[in-house]
């Protein structure tokens, strides 16, 4: 049935439409009984007459369910309306998604970078440690939530679920994943994931995380094509770029050790787990790199300086990377929709090691 602001489901009085996807919508709405507000995901009508679709979006809820973590969007409650509909309740969230941030600022500054891929990183391992593996984490999915705290203004929580899997349970696969063997968005995809998404295991994750945290700093992806024949191409047959060679600047190495284990094309040679990887994130990040008392010499040199972590330089002009979307997967918690019907990048050069032109980056640098 259709819905309008104003309409009750439920129970809860909606008020505005969040988002909307070839699957389905998600509506804000009040719960007046103990006045707060909830985000509604409903199944559009003609996604509910599909068996598969209806069995993914109520494998969601299961799922989801499964997760308590405070970086991973929390379930309420799943419910019904009186002609049967099926609603996943979520949290309500106030703030903005990644992707609407990145669109806005192009890239961020390591300072800023850190404490997102910290969070989500710790979202990760809870979803994990429930045997449960994302599969399509991107920016999108990504959802940077405001709080009152001073401390900590800001935190990261992890977005639908929709087609995650469930560790250990190989024959769920088939009755999901038969329409279309590789799901998720390919600009984010670990190489493994698009030879198909029964593949990808808490790894594929741990390269998505690698391949966010590449966008965010370098204002562009480690693979762009004119195509996604050619992106896939580029990622199963290359490693990718350091930031480096993407952005015309030194960057400290240990940032860029990371992003190459994380982004290895070899899902082996990747960090084993998200604890793991959120362990070597958090060694690298200026807060946490301290200096290095070297003993004196014979001449008693004061030893040197501490290397400094700002640094500054140029950046290509990338555009916004519209990811390769599964048209019917459910639609995001953060009302962004503009991906539905992307199907190519935007570069046009094959390799993905442009010569930047000139810009000059924000303060509070790396």
């Amino acid at each position: 049935m259709p819905i309008h602001p104003g309409d009750t489901l439920a129970g809860y009085r909606v008020t505005r439409l969040l988002g909307r996807g070839g699957m389905g919508e998600v509506w804000a709405a009040t719960d007046d009984k103990r006045g707060r507000e909830v985000a509604i995901k409903v199944l559009l009508q003609r996604a509910a007459m599909k068996p598969d679709l209806v069995k993914r979006f109520e494998r969601e809820a299961k799922i989801t369910s499964a997760i308590k973590s405070p970086y991973v969007c929390q379930l309420l409650e799943v419910n019904a309306t009186e002609d049967g509909t099926t609603l996943l309740v979520f949290e309500h969230l106030s703030g903005e998604s990644l992707s609407d941030r990145l669109k806005r600022e192009q890239y961020l500054p390591l300072s800023e970078v850190g404490p997102i891929i910290d969070d989500v990183l710790r979202g990760l391992a809870a979803a994990h440690a429930a045997g449960v593996v994302h599969r399509d984490l991107k920016p999108g999915n990504i959802f940077i939530e405001r709080l009152a705290d001073p401390k900590k203004p800001e935190r990261a929580k992890i977005l639908d679920f929709g087609i995650s899997k469930i560790s250990g349970r190989p024959k769920e696969e088939p009755t999901l994943t038969a329409f279309d063997a590789t799901l998720g968005s390919f600009a984010y995809m670990a190489p493994e994931q698009i030879r198909g998404a029964a593949r990808a295991d808490e790894r594929a994750d741990i390269y998505a995380v690698g391949a966010v945290a590449f966008r965010a700093l370098a204002g562009r992806l480690p693979f762009e094509g004119s195509s996604a024949a050619v992106l896939v191409s580029l990622k199963l047959d290359r490693n990718a770029p350091r930031l480096e060679e993407a952005t015309g600047e030194k960057w400290p190495q240990g940032v860029e050790r990371f992003l190459e284990r994380a982004l290895d094309r070899r899902k082996e040679k990747r960090f084993g787990t998200a604890e793991e990887a959120l362990a070597a994130w958090r060694a690298i990040q200026p807060s946490n790199i301290t200096r290095v008392k070297l003993p004196p010499s014979r001449k008693s040199a004061p030893p040197p300086p501490a290397a400094s972590m700002s640094f500054t330089g140029s950046i290509a002009n990338f555009p916004e990377d519209q990811p390769t979307e599964v048209d019917d997967s459910p639609p995001t918690m953060t009302g962004d929709a503009s991906w539905a019907g992307a199907s190519a990048g935007r570069i046009t050069r094959e390799p993905p090691r442009a010569v930047p032109r000139a810009r000059g980056r924000k303060q509070g640098g790396r």
